[in-house]
């Protein structure tokens, strides 16, 4: 690996390390085979309570900093790992996992079988920003204002409401720490990824914390991909912030760890500023 020096703060890479945690209902499917998909049965009308209730909670955890796509039944929050500290990955870790606690503390109220959530490390490339979905909308939109065909009022109120073709979060292209946790948790119980369980990539962690419950661990291999997870139940947030998690990685150390050159520049645009 090249002796990359430090970057500045808020410098952008064409490749940087990721966060990702996949959040998937379990059983929801079943729900809906078990009726045929009928949505007027009672047991459809339950499965999709079911889902407004998962949804309302995981769109409640998103920040600005951990963003979130919702698809149906499951949801990736995403994270950029710093290479100047560990905070934002114990960040991360506390954020999704409190997410999980959640919609697992609910589940178990109502009587349902909880989400399986897997957190995984991992690069991603910079999608260009000319591929936003909306970027053709911000033009039409300056363009009107500085026409004034619209009022400041108006532009801000149609940017406001305007609704994208495309629900993805940028951040998740490209984002093979997103691969493996889809991966991951397609494999579930076959490869030992079982229940309602959160499982979190080793790479994160110098050495297992004190402040992180962890039940077991379980090895995961496919083709191009492999992680060790680790089963956590539970997360003691004094004692992590007490102690400064010396047991973190930053985003450099977790890509020196996965073998991977970073911070790098591969010679590909990162932003596109005409409107």
């Amino acid at each position: 690996m090249r002796n990359v020096p430090k970057r500045g703060k808020g410098q952008k890479y064409t490749v940087e390390m990721s966060g990702v945690a996949w959040l998937d209902l379990l059983g929801y499917g079943a729900m809906l085979r078990s009726v045929s998909f009928d949505p007027t049965n009672p047991t459809a009308l339950a499965a999709v309570s079911r889902l407004r209730n998962f949804q309302r909670i995981t769109a409640a955890h998103a920040t600005r900093n951990l963003r979130a796509m919702i698809i149906n039944d499951g949801v990736a929050y995403v994270r950029e790992l710093s290479p100047r500290g560990p905070y934002p990955t114990y960040e991360f870790l506390e954020e999704v996992f409190d997410a999980y606690m959640a919609v697992n503390e609910l589940e178990g109220i109502d009587g349902y079988p909880g989400a399986r959530m897997i957190v995984a490390a991992g690069p991603r490339l910079h999608v260009l920003e000319s591929l936003h979905p909306n970027l053709s909308h911000l033009r039409s939109i300056f363009k009107r204002l500085n026409a004034n065909a619209i009022t400041p009022r108006q532009a801000v109120m149609e940017a406001f409401n305007a609704v994208s073709p495309t629900g993805s979060q940028l951040s998740l292209q490209a984002n093979f720490a997103f691969t493996k946790a889809f991966l991951a948790d397609k494999a579930g119980s076959k490869a030992g990824l079982t229940g309602a369980g959160c499982f979190i990539d080793s790479a994160f962690f110098k050495s297992v914390p004190s402040w992180l419950r962890v039940d077991n661990e379980v090895s995961w291999v496919t083709e191009g991909m492999q992680a060790i997870f680790l089963r956590a139940s539970a997360f003691d947030k004094l004692t992590a912030r007490a102690t400064k998690y010396p047991e973190m990685r930053d985003g450099e150390e977790i890509a020196k760890f996965m073998d991977i050159e970073y911070p790098v520049e591969i010679g590909l645009p990162t932003r596109s500023t005409r409107l």
